[in-house]
Parts: structure tokens; C-alpha cells; sequence
């Protein structure tokens, strides 16, 4: 079996490379979805992360953790910036209460990621993804329904 520095270099030739076997012009786009999501388009932050699932090679083994890891570089730049943009409304009581939270989560992707496979993976992500568009049209079709029981502000 290759190893991971091989598997790596076989995910870094895809990112970098143009089509038909790259994926760079999806990798900016993504880049670009994600950056309209934190600067304050809502929702497209979760759009791009289904897409760097969905577009993640099936055929590098771990391709899909590569893909996350180019991302999260790119993700803790965008989140410290749109923190900057949003300091007027940003409260860091709240941030230190959720914080510990998700080391927790970290901790636990850390464990799930050692014992699941790329496909487990990426069903999970979409179960998860399923789950907040079915919350949030919930919470549209109640808020349609019944409006005396929507807040206001």
C-alpha cells in the first residue's frame, strides 16, 4: 500500500492540475463560495464545505481528509477576518463558552477520522448537511404557519 507522503503528493498533483483529471478551477471556486459565506452571505459556507466533499478524489486514497486539510488553512484565515468584520457584533462571552465545545468536537473528528473510511466519511457529512437543511425548513415552514410564534428581531 502507499504511503501517506505518496498519497499526498498523488492529492496535491489533483488540486494543483487543470481538468479533465485536476481540480484547481474547483478549488477556487470553492475558495471564493467559502469567502461570500464568512464575509456574510448565509448559508454558502455550508454549500462549500458540501462541495469539497462532493468534489474530493475518490481515487487518492484519503483524499477526502486532504481535502479538508487544504481547507483548513484557508477556513481559519477567512474566520479570523470575518471576526474582524463582525467585531461590532461579536460577543466574546458567547465565543468562550463554545470554544471548549469544539476542541471537544475536534478531539472527536480526530477519532472518528482514525476509524472511518472516505466514504463513511462523506455520508456522515451529508447526514449532518441533511440534518441543517431539514432544522432550517422546519423552522421556515413553522415560522410560514404559524407568524404570532416567529421573534420578531
Amino acid at each position: 500500500p502507499p504511503n501517506k507522503t505518496e498519497t499526498m503528493e498523488d492529492y496535491v498533483k489533483v488540486a494543483t492540475s487543470l481538468p479533465p483529471t485536476g481540480q484547481l478551477p474547483t478549488l477556487i471556486g470553492i475558495s471564493l463560495i467559502l469567502g461570500l459565506g464568512k464575509g456574510g452571505v448565509p448559508g454558502l459556507a455550508t454549500v462549500a464545505t458540501a462541495t469539497t466533499v462532493l468534489t474530493a478524489p475518490s481515487d487518492v486514497p484519503g483524499g477526502l481528509g486532504y481535502a479538508v486539510a487544504l481547507m483548513v488553512p484557508i477556513l481559519t484565515i477567512i474566520d479570523v477576518y470575518a471576526a474582524y468584520l463582525h467585531r461590532a457584533a461579536l460577543d466574546w462571552n458567547t465565543v468562550w463558552v463554545l470554544l471548549p465545545t469544539s476542541f471537544v468536537g475536534m478531539v472527536l473528528g480526530q477519532v472518528l477520522d482514525k476509524h472511518m473510511t472516505d466514504k463513511g466519511a462523506r455520508l456522515l457529512v451529508g447526514i449532518i448537511l441533511l440534518g441543517i437543511l431539514t432544522l432550517r425548513t422546519w423552522k421556515d415552514v413553522l415560522i410560514y404557519l404559524f407568524p404570532h410564534w416567529a421573534i420578531r428581531n
